[in-house]
């Protein structure tokens, strides 16, 4: 039986990780706009960790496209760092700000759909 590809996921991580190495180099040559939300300190504590991230939902998303077994696996992992850090910035923004809530519950929504499709995956 031939299973098909994940590509709701796919598309997810890949467009994940291009946007957070956009992020993230954003940041780092201080071409971003922090949201006054945030506290400077705990928002640029997340750079360190989306460093090593940003290589794992690139990844993710090849060993999908290629039926690789091991990118199930690396979809969860890369889908919990995801949640993580949608959490984290909800609750380090305090739950205020429109923009904040609009655009990280709707990468949690999106996220969350990719990992429905991974959970739905036969194989």
């Amino acid at each position: 039986m031939k299973t098909s590809r994940p590509w709701f996921a796919i598309i997810w991580f890949a467009v994940w990780g291009i946007f957070q190495a956009y992020a993230v180099f954003s940041v780092m040559n201080g071409s971003w706009e922090r949201p006054a939300a945030f506290p400077e300190e705990a928002y640029n504590s997340l750079i360190y960790p989306d460093l090593f991230f940003i290589p794992v939902y690139l990844l993710t998303s090849f060993l999908l496209f290629r039926k690789h077994p091991i990118g199930r696996t690396l979809g969860f992992i890369a889908g919990g760092a995801v949640i993580y850090v949608m959490i984290y910035l909800l609750a380090l923004s305090g739950l205020k700000g429109v923009e904040n809530l609009v655009f990280d519950g709707l990468f949690l929504s999106v996220n969350t759909t990719a990992m429905i499709q991974l959970g739905k995956m036969k194989g």
